[in-house]
């Protein structure tokens, strides 16, 4: 059986690991917000990594604005200097999370280990809350890209801290 200190660092590492985990999916996942519903009824779903736009076509004849939404694969074009602010904390944040998730892993069972004169588990835990500062600066600096275009092409009049036509999607309100 193994010791009380080594089945707590076993449930931290695991603890941590789901969480990473869930990190990394809300990042590259498309829900940060929900746009209005198209001409279709389908609500348009936005992210960091996408790139989604919404077309409006007239119809000549009964003067009709329809609206599609499509994304085509992965953004890359980063005009914007804050969409590369947000997605750097972010994921430096989850990237150092996950290296601290595979090095706890090595180490979860080492009780004497030590570095600089710090047990492995006080220099884990400074990483580990270094990391979720990151990816928390991260999502508090989301709307401040409300403002830019590829937001308010979906959004129509948002701003920023103003979502326009826009509701926060479910990963916005999960973080």
């Amino acid at each position: 059986m193994l010791p009380y200190k080594t089945w707590r660092s076993v449930i931290w590492f695991v603890l941590t690991w789901l969480i990473t985990i869930g990190l990394i999916v809300s990042v590259v996942t498309s829900y940060w917000l929900e746009g209005p519903k198209d001409s279709n009824g389908d609500v348009s779903h936005m992210g960091f990594l996408q790139d989604c736009r919404v077309t409006e076509t007239t119809d000549e004849d009964s003067g009709d604005v329809t609206r599609t939404f499509a994304c085509n694969g992965i953004r890359t074009n980063f005009d914007s200097i804050m969409l590369l602010v947000v997605i750097s904390f972010l994921g430096v944040g989850v990237l150092s999370l996950l290296v601290l998730t595979v090095l706890s892993l090595v180490y979860c069972f080492c009780d004497q280990l030590t570095a600089c004169g710090r047990s492995f588990h006080t220099l884990a835990g400074i990483w580990q809350a270094t990391s979720c500062v990151l990816t928390m600066l991260g999502v508090f600096l989301f709307p401040l890209l409300w403002s830019d275009d590829m937001i308010t092409n979906i959004c129509v009049d948002s701003n920023m801290f103003v979502l326009g036509q826009c509701s926060p999607g479910t990963v916005s309100t999960s973080l």
